[in-house]
């Protein structure tokens, strides 16, 4: 393990003009910008956040269109383009000057930041610096980058994890040939996994971002540097040959072959020319019109993602509860309608989504309802409304139950409420063919995850495939929405089994039967829960009951309607 590996690392967003950019940021002093490769995010740059926040402020972005940071405003960005960007993003974060070291796509974005913004960079540091040819860059930008077609039978997942695998196998992974055999390992599972998550993240989209390696100047950047550039290359990179190629007279370094070992030269480098200044307190984002506000919230040491709209300080506000496994960011739609009428937050669940897993590693409702209470206690927010979809109406009824002089009231989304003797049975056989659904050599554990929860449309219990079990609502099978919430489930996959197990053997019908809070029970027909209904109505029969129709907007003013009868 390389020296620093327990840096902490946090998470924030900025907004820049109209946009919003992601990034993670370690250590204090002089600020090195990291710049991560394509298609990735700046997860990947964790082992140099560490070891560089050894004596540097080390702010790692995700680049425009891929992590969480939007695309730029334009139809065929350029790298000049994301290097102005970079300078600007920079500004709105209060950071004046800075050395930024990048890998790949990222070394040619800080090539030509260094050269377009010198008054703004003390040096550059790359780790493999792309060279093509005029035929080469014609030949990527044909074949290279093939669209991404969400498939009924979840094939493109496999697509996906074999296209991240064979960039490690051959160079460039489409050429699979002697010739071009990689001259590297091929990284851990936990590390693929990761990558085909940030591939679904950016979308077809990854094709945009990724375009620009390909139509950059390469060295002829050189004759524009007025600020040290150091062009280094490691030695089984893809990108590692190209220290010399470098014109005569540049600065060029191999690096070790071994991580740590070329960390700590890179390091090194760095040392050489530092930033002057050092970074502010990082600050908060802007809102931004018709998006909801994304904002990290340390809570012990532990980051919560929560995203809101409208004013929080206007009123007691709704609390969406997602379902889990999975993330807020499947209920920004909702969030979105909803803050138009009231105001909402939303926030990732420990161990999904963007928020880090609690410490003991542990799963749980009990768990869960404490996390979100914390949350909303650090925010300041005394009082407020309950709004649980599916799983995630048993962490509403728990805190309701735990903390119910600051419910204002409770409403509930088809809520996984289920008669005693079939809780027992769908529980016990509701994972039984998908575990074990950590990450595999083969990404076959993607595909078990997509067709549960695509049969989970098609029979009740999913499970069980027979003409009896068949379901008789329109089923939401669409492979671009599915897509989404396999990407979201699986963000951290450790969390996956554990979640159903949890909302699954809550028992809801008891605990909802002792809340006191005015209570809405809602649901939209083609919910697979929504047969949950009349079992939750059972044990509230003083509980509104209402169907709605599968569109957000909608969603919203029911919601809207009944809190503003419960306002506290």
């Amino acid at each position: 393990m390389a020296a620093g590996m327990h840096a902490r690392i946090t998470r924030h967003f900025v907004t820049v003009g109209q946009r919003r950019v992601h990034y993670h940021r370690a250590g204090s002093g002089p600020v090195v910008a990291l710049l991560h490769a394509s298609a990735c995010s700046a997860k990947v740059m964790r082992e140099q956040l560490e070891k560089f926040s050894e004596g540097f402020t080390a702010i790692a972005f995700d680049t425009p269109g891929f992590g969480l940071s939007d695309l730029l405003p334009l139809e065929q960005p350029t790298t000049e383009n994301l290097a102005d960007a970079l300078a600007e993003t920079l500004t709105a974060i209060g950071v004046r000057h800075a050395a930024v070291y990048g890998r790949h796509t990222g070394a040619q974005i800080g090539v030509e930041f260094a050269a377009r913004h010198p008054e703004c960079c003390a040096m550059a540091l790359t780790n493999g610096f792309p060279v093509y040819s005029a035929e080469e860059r014609a030949r990527r930008l044909a074949g290279y980058l093939p669209p991404i077609v969400p498939a009924f039978d979840g094939s493109h997942l496999l697509w996906m994890w074999f296209r991240y695998r064979e960039q490690h196998v051959f160079w460039p992974w489409n050429a699979q040939d002697l010739d071009h055999r990689a001259d590297t390992d091929v990284p851990d599972v936990d590390f693929l996994h990761r990558g085909v998550i940030e591939f679904l993240e950016a979308g077809d989209g990854y094709r945009i971002g990724y375009a620009t390696a390909y139509r950059h100047r390469g060295l002829d950047v050189a004759a524009d540097l007025k600020v040290p550039v150091c062009f280094g290359g490691r030695p089984g990179d893809s990108q590692g040959h190209t220290p010399a190629l470098m014109p005569a007279g540049s600065w060029s370094q191999v690096m070790p072959r071994d991580g740590n070992a070329a960390l700590l030269a890179e390091y090194d480098v760095l040392k050489m020319y530092p930033a002057l200044g050092a970074a502010p307190p990082a600050p908060r984002p802007l809102p931004l019109p018709g998006r909801s506000t994304l904002e990290y919230h340390d809570v012990d040491g532990a980051q919560v993602l929560v995203r809101t709209a409208g004013d929080l300080q206007s009123g007691a506000p709704v609390v969406v509860i997602h379902h889990a496994p999975g993330s807020s960011a499947l209920y920004d739609g909702l969030v979105r309608e909803l803050g138009k009428l009231h105001p909402v937050l939303a926030l990732d669940l420990p161990g999904h989504g963007e928020s880090d897993p609690l410490r003991d590693g542990s799963h749980g409702v009990a768990a869960w309802s404490e996390l979100v209470v914390r949350t909303l206690d650090q925010m300041h927010i005394s009082r407020f409304h309950l709004f649980g979809h599916n799983g995630g109406a048993a962490v509403a009824v728990d805190i309701a139950n735990t903390w119910p002089e600051r419910v204002a009231s409770l409403v509930l989304d088809a809520p996984i409420c289920l008669a005693e003797a079939e809780q027992e049975h769908v529980s016990a056989g509701w994972l039984r063919g998908v575990e074990p659904v950590t990450p595999c050599w083969d990404g076959t554990h993607l595909l078990r995850v997509w067709h549960m929860r695509r049969d989970m449309e098609l029979w009740w219990p999913w499970f069980e495939r027979k003409r009896e079990n068949a379901c008789e609502t329109e089923p939401r099978i669409d492979p671009v929405r599915l897509t989404l919430e396999i990407r979201e489930s699986m963000k951290q996959p450790a969390s996956f089994a554990p979640a159903w197990r949890a909302v699954l053997t809550y028992p809801l019908r008891d605990r909802l039967a002792r809340t006191r809070q005015p209570c809405l029970l809602m649901g939209t027909r083609p919910d697979v829960f929504f047969r949950c209904l009349p079992q939750a109505a059972g044990a509230r029969t003083d509980a509104q009951t209402i169907e709605v129709a599968d569109d957000d907007c909608l969603r919203a003013q029911a919601i809207a309607a009944f809190v503003r009868d419960c306002a506290p």
